[in-house]
């Protein structure tokens, strides 16, 4: 079972042009679609229900109040694990054989990553990662939109981040399109807890890929063209908050300290 998590909070504009393409790059593969309302203030919330009426491979997961990226991917990756476990039966005889792995997807709900993405992503945990990541900084990817102190953020941090904390093969630290094989994502929230991902603004997705990628055996990167000037509305990061956040992840990760950590809020 393919598994996509959509954290959303006021992507009223944005969510049906992305959950059309991802039903319709998705037709082929069983998947369940969960988007995560983070306390959206217009009306994302009736827009989800409404798909859901239409589609019942999308699911929706309600915050009641903004909590954040971070406990919006905590939400998503426990109702898919309670999902998933709802499902597990016995193989009949007739039934084994080879087995695509469970994977779940993580990607923006501002409809500015490709969902033609999704098979590429998807293929590659079939073909032995455990976690690939959609690289801004590998050969053929590249970025479109985005400011140029957006720009040095995105770039600064995979440079620091390898510097400190290098993972083989990893050159995109903070893009969260990425897909986890199931077993991966549920081993880390076994050793980390529910709220593997503390960290209340967007350096959380660098906080998740570094508890995360330790535990796995490969960890591969496809290319990725971000499209940011195609998001509608203001963007959600704080810069400095964020900023802060990766200082925070550096020194605790080196001390081996998550619990003890103040994560600032977003």
């Amino acid at each position: 079972m393919l598994y996509i998590v959509l954290p959303a909070f006021n992507e009223a504009a944005s969510l049906p042009p992305l959950l059309e393409t991802i039903e319709q790059v998705c037709a082929d593969l069983p998947h369940l679609i969960t988007v995560v309302n983070d306390g959206s203030t217009d009306t994302t919330s009736e827009i989800i229900e409404a798909y859901a009426h239409t589609y019942p491979t999308i699911h929706q997961v309600n915050h009641r109040q903004n909590q954040g990226l971070g406990a919006a991917l905590n939400s998503g990756f426990q109702y898919v694990l309670n999902y998933n476990s709802s499902l597990q039966q016995p193989l009949s005889d007739a039934q084994k054989g080879p087995v695509a792995p469970d994977t779940v997807i993580t990607m923006d709900a501002d409809n500015t990553q490709p969902a033609d993405h999704i098979p590429l992503l998807y293929e590659s945990i079939c073909s032995g990662a455990d976690l690939t990541i959609a690289s801004r900084f590998v050969d053929g990817g590249e970025q479109h939109g985005l400011s140029i102190v957006r720009k040095m953020l995105s770039w600064g941090a995979g440079k620091v981040m390898n510097y400190f904390v290098p993972i083989s093969g990893v050159r995109d630290y903070s893009c969260g399109y990425r897909a986890y094989r199931l077993s991966l994502l549920a081993e880390g929230i076994r050793q980390y807890g529910p709220n593997i991902i503390q960290s209340r603004n967007f350096s959380g997705m660098v906080e998740l890929l570094l508890k995360i990628a330790p535990l796995a055996n490969k960890v591969a990167e496809i290319p990725l063209k971000l499209h940011y000037e195609l998001k509608t509305g203001a963007s959600k990061m704080k810069i400095l908050a964020t900023i802060w956040g990766y200082i925070q992840l550096i020194y605790h990760i080196k001390r081996q300290r998550w619990s003890s950590v103040e994560w600032v809020e977003e």
